[in-house]
Order: C-alpha cells, then sequence, then structure tokens
C-alpha cells in the first residue's frame, strides 16, 4: 500500500497525518540505535547509529517526527534541529550524510543554513524542502550547492528515493512512475547506461509559454529511464513516447494531472550524450535558451557524464520502415544500416529554400555542427502561434524570424542552419524510445507529427 504524504500549508502547523502508514513511534526495537540526550538552550535528541545519518532542520515538530518515523523504519540514523542554529552545530559535530532543510524558518532561514553548510563542507549533500516552492526558489536552491529539491506536501516514497540516491544507495522508485523502466534485454548489451556526474541547473524562458522558467538536472540510478518531474506539485512523466500527446509546434509529454512542453533539445542533446537516466525538474516548459541545444551541451560538460554498471541494448533496425501517405513531399524512413547517420533534405520557401544534411552520428560533430542551430519560423507564423497562445516566448536572441525577403534579426550560424536544426529536432523525437538506434534515417519535409509517428512504428516493430 502506498503511503500519503505529510502536508504543510503556510507556517500554521497541521495536524499529524492520520494514516496507519505513518505510524507513530511506537516502543520498538532499534537494533542500530542508541540514543542519548544533550542539553544546551533546548533540550534535544541525537540518535546513534552505524547506518547513514540523515539531519533533519524543521521548526515544525510534527513534520520531523513523521519524516524521523519513516527513514529510522528504513534502518537511517536520523538527527533533529528544530532552527537553523542548532542545525548548524549538529552538522559540525555529527557529519550527517544527507541533511533535509526547510526553507522557512524563523531568524537563520534555509537558504541561509544551506550557505553555511556549504563553506563548511563544499560537498554536503542536502536536500531543500519547502511548502511555497516555486520554479526559482528551486533553482536558486541548486545553483546554491543544494542536492535536490522537494516540495510540501511531501511523499515518501520521494522522501526515500532522494535520501537514498543521495547516499548513493538503491533508489526507490517514485509511484507514478513505478511501472516503467528501462527494458534491459538478458543478452549481452552493446552500450554502458549512462547519468549526470552531479546536479546542474539553468535559467531560461519557456517558448511557447513566454513564462521565465529554470531546469534541474540531476543524476539518477540505472534502468531510471530519462523522467521529468514538474514544479510544484511534483508528478514524474517519463520522456517516453507513451506519454506524448501534442506534436504541432513542438514535442510534450502529459501525466496524470501535468504536462511537459517542448522537451525535444533535451532529448536530442541527451541521446548524443548517451544520457539514459535523469531527473528533470522543471514547471511546465523546458527553456528555450538560444533557440539551440547547444546551452545544453554545455551544462552536460559540466556536469560530467558517468557510465553505469547496466548496459541497455540499442534498437538495430532490422528492415525498412516506411511511413506512407505523407502529403506535401514528405516522406521518412529508417533501415538497416552500420551506425546511426540521418539524411535529411528540406525544401521550403525564399529564403530557405533546398537544404540537405547528412549527419553520421558522432558526438563530436553533433556538439560542433548540429547543437548550435536555432529554431526558426516567418514573422507570419507569430501570428497564428498567437492566436493559439504559443510563441510568446520568442525572442530577437533565442529565435530565427524570416521574411520573404531573409533573416530579420540575427547572423546565421551556418548557412544551412535551417537544416541543421532539423536533424537537431529528429535526434531528440527520436529519442523517445529512451535507448540509441541501430540505423539510417532518412527524412524530407518533416517535423514533430512525423517524427512521432516514426518512433511508434519503431515500437510496435521492434520493442
Amino acid at each position: 500500500m502506498g503511503r500519503q504524504g505529510a502536508k504543510k500549508t503556510g507556517k500554521t502547523s497541521p495536524k499529524a497525518p492520520s494514516s496507519t502508514n505513518w505510524r507513530k513511534s511506537p516502543v520498538r526495537e532499534r537494533r542500530h540505535f542508541q540514543s542519548i540526550s544533550i542539553c544546551n538552550q533546548r533540550a534535544f535528541r541525537i540518535e546513534y547509529c552505524v547506518m547513514n545519518k540523515v539531519l533533519i532542520i524543521d521548526d515544525e515538530k510534527n513534520i520531523i517526527d513523521s519524516l524521523s518515523v519513516i527513514l529510522e523504519d528504513e534502518g537511517f540514523c536520523v538527527l533533529k534541529a528544530s532552527d537553523g542554529k542548532q542545525g548548524l552545530a549538529i552538522f559540525e559535530s555529527e557529519a550527517p550524510d544527507v541533511v533535509l532543510l526547510d526553507v522557512w524558518m524563523p531568524e537563520l532561514d534555509g537558504i541561509q543554513v544551506l550557505k553555511e553548510i556549504r563553506t563548511r563542507k563544499d560537498d554536503a549533500k542536502v536536500v531543500v524542502i519547502s511548502g511555497h516552492g516555486t520554479i526559482s526558489t528551486a533553482v536558486e536552491a541548486v545553483k546554491m550547492g543544494a542536492y535536490d529539491f522537494l516540495e510540501k506536501p511531501l511523499s515518501i516514497d520521494k522522501v526515500l528515493e532522494v535520501v537514498s540516491r543521495s547516499i548513493g544507495a538503491g533508489a526507490k522508485r517514485d509511484p507514478d512512475v513505478a511501472h516503467f523502466r528501462l527494458e534491459v534485454s538478458p543478452g549481452l548489451t552493446r552500450t554502458k547506461q549512462k547519468t549526470i556526474g552531479k546536479s546542474t541547473v539553468v535559467y531560461g524562458v519557456g517558448l511557447h509559454s513566454g513564462v521565465k522558467t529554470g531546469m534541474i538536472l540531476l543524476p539518477m540510478p540505472e534502468n531510471t529511464g530519462i523522467v521529468f518531474e514538474t514544479i510544484p506539485d511534483g508528478e514524474r512523466i517519463p520522456a517516453y513516447i507513451d506519454y506524448v500527446f501534442s506534436v504541432g509546434y513542438a514535442s510534450s509529454v502529459k501525466g496524470r494531472n501535468s504536462v511537459v512542453r517542448t522537451i525535444e533539445h533535451l532529448l536530442s542533446a541527451c541521446h548524443m550524450y548517451g544520457i539514459t537516466n535523469l531527473l528533470v525538474k522543471v514547471s511546465e516548459e523546458i527553456p528555450i535558451f538560444d533557440g539551440s541545444a547547444i546551452e545544453i551541451c554545455e551544462k552536460i560538460d559540466e556536469a560530467g557524464t558517468v557510465e553505469q554498471a547496466d548496459g541497455i541494448e540499442p534498437l538495430v533496425i532490422t528492415e525498412k520502415v516506411e511511413l506512407g501517405n505523407l502529403s506535401n513531399g514528405k516522406y521518412l524512413a529508417v533501415e538497416p544500416w552500420d551506425g546511426f547517420e540521418i539524411d535529411y533534405l528540406l525544401e521550403q520557401q525564399k529564403p530557405i529554400g533546398t537544404q540537405q544534411y547528412l549527419f553520421r552520428g558522432s558526438l563530436k560533430d553533433y556538439v560542433s555542427d548540429i547543437a548550435p542551430a536555432r529554431t526558426f519560423g516567418f514573422l507570419k507564423d507569430f501570428e497564428q502561434l498567437a492566436k493559439m497562445g504559443l510563441g510568446t516566448g520568442g525572442r530577437i536572441n533565442n529565435f530565427i524570424i524570416l521574411s520573404e525577403d531573409g533573416v530579420l534579426n540575427t547572423k546565421l550560424r551556418f548557412e544551412d542552419e535551417f537544416v541543421r536544426h532539423k536533424v537537431l529536432d529528429l535526434i531528440g523525437d527520436i529519442y523517445l524510445l529512451n535507448r540509441p538506434i541501430i540505423g539510417k534515417i532518412t527524412a524530407r519535409q518533416t517535423g514533430h507529427v512525423e517524427n512521432i509517428a516514426l518512433v511508434k512504428e519503431l515500437k510496435k516493430r521492434f520493442l
């Protein structure tokens, strides 16, 4: 039976959860714990143990008590502090493995405590908790060195997963995506799974929402897949073809209650870096950055990538697959090939004209020749996007704006930048299978709609 999260709104102390899954701490055997009392201005208890230590810093007693019971039941040693000063003293003396830190506390608030902890131990694992969180709060905390960010009301499974992941133990799986796992062949795998080396964060603006947003990338254990977690509600949505719901002007995925939009540039970079396991915390839309994937590549380079023990079997194309009945001269097919290759032909009105690009699948070529290519569109199309409530984040510096006479707002990075961006999008969309592909893709005039149709057909035939 799934446990229910503890809810806290504002600074009014809620009643302790009544669910039997939030067990009131009965007298029970604790083989790993030995308790002593330490007194200063306030009496508080520190529990010493031979297991991993978790320090909870929160000014609400019922939150501390509830979390303590859950963590102790899982074999963690719990240290408790009711304010920032007390928390810093315990951190200094006990060197906990993980700190669960409430942002909103009187006197010394959580952000100040985080700064102090990072000053004393720059690799400390601090998980910031907030009942009033926004993407800005989350991004600020992670930029300051927080390992992760949790939103109240807390999900027990999510708390345990984050604590275990920060320590390096096998993470528990979030119930929203418990049924989703990377399927690994029992035979010899050809590619190691990868995640990033450390958390990283970046600000930006959503292309279609126009909302200032941010994105936090966090390492994840093997066989997790690439998963989005929405802020502030905390719903998790796998970046997988089964969750795609809208592909008109961008690729988006939908969970039970939330949507994450414009995911193709992030997935494109993950595809080429071979990242198979990643948690992406975001509000509603992946930032557009400068209209390309180069800033995402820079963030991945900054975080580094880590090979994991398990492998993943690439999707090997063993027969030609063509999409038929495509209109306006569109064509999309994939066929057997020794490697990964994309041959894209773009034919549009002036000033784009006819452009063709052959991408041979190397990371080096991707970073230098594909990732910098930016999103583009005609000025007249902005009116249609505006009517649909989209494109409001398009700016002079993150979108190539075209008229019949030429480019209006910027200098092209490549003479054939438009077809290169089409390749970038296709690389991202095809990664909605969460595995590398061994095959050659031939595309003509296609976009997200056709790309997603191909991915669905590949899943049907090969997975």
